[in-house]
């Protein structure tokens, strides 16, 4: 095999395990919330198992991201740490996790987009314009306005959840951290702000919950989602290039979709396909640097 095409290989491995990680981290959630943890437990143990691995990272560049300083840390710890991974799994109570999976993504690529045009003065091309459209006739769709019934107080947190991400990357972006920097700042951050909080006054369910769904979960956000997956995005964004690695969001809607019906028999009909489908080309097209300067 030629080197790129090794090296094209390589990176679909590691693009197709960050993905399937992080739409498999929404499935999880929503597993837990629906069994025997709750959405305080969740984030405890996501935060509390990445701290306890990310610390050393910490410990060498600081919990400060650049020049943006303690307000930096603050505002992505809250963005992308804790309350980011508490309103999901709250959302998740009453929404599938496709919608987690397609609404997230989508609202945080157009805010993304938005926030890059307004500050950074990124170029607002026909792509990127089209693109914001087609997300926006995807979550129509898949958010209940366009079909039968109503979305849930879960399909509108999700939603918001969306610009807490879009929030996070540009704090992200204005420091130019690394991103296993960036994810140590989140996740030591959010320990430091949450698990006492949780610890002294938050509702928990672990002491009742089995072992082997403790563990499963820990592992998976903490380990998986929080080490795992950022350190594989960042090898297939280095082996696929930029431009293919900053568009890798845009398959989290339709694996999502697929992972939600497979692990927890989550219907799938076709209006759900076609808007995770337009929410897919959606995100890829306005996360595409080709209408950047």
């Amino acid at each position: 095999m030629s080197s790129p095409l090794k090296e094209r290989s390589l990176g679909l491995v590691w693009a197709t395990t960050a993905i399937s990680i992080w739409s498999g981290s929404l499935v999880m959630l929503r597993l837990g919330v629906t069994t025997s943890l709750n959405a305080y437990d969740l984030t405890a143990l996501r935060v509390g198992v990445a701290a306890l691995l990310l610390a050393p990272v910490i410990y060498k560049r600081g919990l400060t991201p650049g020049d943006n300083g303690v307000g930096g840390a603050l505002t992505m710890a809250v963005c992308f740490g804790a309350p980011y991974i508490l309103l999901i799994s709250l959302g998740l109570k009453t929404a599938p996790a496709s919608a987690a999976g397609s609404l997230n993504p989508g609202i945080m690529a157009i805010v993304s987009v938005l926030l890059g045009w307004k500050i950074f003065g990124d170029k607002m091309g026909p792509v990127r314009i089209l693109g914001v459209g087609v997300i926006l006739i995807g979550i129509s769709f898949f958010s209940g306005f366009l079909s039968t019934g109503m979305p849930s107080t879960g399909h509108f947190i999700l939603i918001f959840t969306g610009v807490m991400w879009a929030s996070y990357a540009l704090i992200a972006r204005q420091s130019g951290i690394p991103a296993l920097h960036a994810t140590a700042i989140v996740a030591v951050g959010s320990a430091i702000l949450y698990l006492p909080i949780y610890a002294v006054a938050l509702p928990k369910q672990l002491a009742d919950a089995p072992t082997a769904d403790i563990v499963m979960q820990a592992v998976f956000q903490g380990i998986l989602v929080s080490v795992v997956a950022v350190f594989a995005f960042n090898r297939s964004a280095e082996q696929l290039g930029p431009i293919t690695g900053a568009t890798l969001p845009a398959l989290i809607p339709v694996v999502t979709l697929g992972l939600g019906a497979v692990v927890l028999a989550e219907k799938v009909d076709t209006i759900g396909i076609i808007s995770s489908v337009l929410i897919s080309a959606g995100v890829a097209m306005t996360l595409s640097r080709s209408d950047k300067k």
